[in-house]
């Protein structure tokens, strides 16, 4: 290939690559931070009421913190007497009780009004199970309890202060990972390591789906308008499905696997409308948009990489606007995430109208160039070297000698 069509192709890699570098920034920016203990906590998860009021923090040992979800630095620190490991909780659809469940069997019941955590259920009648998962059904009548060992519970206050419990039989053998019910649609999603991904309806009823093969990590049924559940998987799987109280079949999973995203996917929470944040490892955060069925990037390592939390995960978000919220680690540290600014937007913009069609413009360049010899020819007698020019002349002599 010829000097000039080198420089050519070397100019247009250039701008492509600086481009890319550009693009690939984050959507949001960092703002407060701060660490809730100078310990590691090992924290599990966040759970946040349906008004973005009050967010809980739970893990190791039995921690649980209330925070103030728009003003998490206001929190307290509950203390229910036990030292069981907790995994997952989820608010009551009215926003002012939460179910948060452990080991052996431990669920706990946390009520906002007087700020009180205690049993809800007793750890002999739930034998004493790894209870992993829960969510509240729409209505809000209901809670389901999912295992490690494929078990689902569901349960609700009972007369005597105590709870009922009944188990479902779903013939699972893996562990019940995650469960989410749909706000307004009466059913709910489950998801499973090795049997896949599991629908109950509103009369309790379970079926399996699909979804095989996948080690599922965390699923979301978003606050929009949507119709749709997502379940994600850790190498780089996403799962529509689509929710029809009049036909289970129409259910069965989309799968798909994430394109340009080198990373794990670890979990997923409800950001704003259809929009969910997928967490990752390393550490990052990617936007799934539900309505358009694509993802984009959010919060790039890079930008985390600088808070020093090398080792760390995020395990949970929860949102405060539209472009804004929180992001919770595993030893406990929270940083808030906003809108870029105006300025640094703008700024991606002008680079956005110069560099794409200077890009474009390059390539039609090259192929004009490539496909002519007589714009070859001008171009090495404009810009070529001598030794360039040393051979044109020579092959413009030879062809006057031919055409003679």
């Amino acid at each position: 290939m010829r000097g000039v069509t080198r420089g050519l192709l070397a100019t247009l890699i250039i701008v492509l690559m600086t481009t890319q570098g550009v693009l690939a920034v984050s959507a949001v920016t960092l703002g407060e931070s701060f660490s809730l203990s100078d310990t590691d906590l090992g924290l599990n998860g966040v759970a946040v009421d349906s008004d973005t009021d009050t967010a809980l923090v739970y893990g190791n040992e039995g921690y649980v913190r209330v925070l103030d979800a728009l003003e998490p630095g206001n929190q307290v620190e509950m203390n229910w007497g036990g030292s069981e490991e907790l995994f997952d909780a989820d608010f009551h659809p009215g926003g002012q009780t939460a179910l948060i469940v452990g080991e052996r069997g431990v669920v706990l019941r946390y009520a906002k009004q007087d700020q009180s955590l205690e049993r809800a259920a007793s750890d002999f009648d739930l034998d004493y199970s790894k209870m992993i998962s829960v969510a509240w059904n729409t209505a809000g009548s209901w809670a389901y309890v999912g295992t490690d060992d494929g078990q689902i519970w569901r349960m609700r206050a009972a007369e005597d202060g105590g709870a009922e419990l009944h188990s479902m039989s779903i013939s699972a053998s893996g562990s019940i990972v995650a469960m989410d019910c749909h706000d307004t649609i009466m059913m709910c999603v489950v998801t499973s390591n090795v049997e896949g991904i599991g629908i109950i309806e509103r009369d309790h009823t379970f079926t399996w789906v699909g979804g095989t093969g996948y080690m599922w990590t965390g699923i979301e049924c978003p606050s929009g308008e949507t119709s749709y559940c997502v379940a994600v998987a850790n190498d780089q799987i996403i799962a529509h499905i689509e929710l029809n109280p009049e036909d289970i079949g129409a259910s069965v999973p989309k799968i798909t696997r994430i394109q340009n995203f080198d990373y794990y996917f670890v979990g997923i929470d409800s950001q704003n409308g259809d929009r969910a944040l997928i967490a990752t490892t390393p550490t990052s955060l990617i936007e799934h948009d539900i309505s358009l069925n694509n993802s984009f990037p959010w919060l790039e390592h890079s930008d985390i990489a600088e808070l020093n939390l090398s080792g760390d995960k995020i395990v949970g978000t929860w949102a405060t606007g539209f472009d804004s919220g929180w992001i919770v680690t595993e030893r406990g540290y929270l940083f808030e995430f906003l809108s870029t600014s105006s300025s640094s937007t703008g700024l991606l913009n002008l680079w956005i109208v110069i560099a794409i069609p200077a890009a474009t413009g390059l390539v039609v360049l090259c192929l004009v160039y490539l496909a002519s010899p007589k714009v070859q020819d001008w171009t090495i007698e404009k810009m070529g070297n001598e030794d360039e020019k040393k051979d044109l002349a020579r092959r413009k002599a030879k062809q006057r000698r031919k055409n003679r």
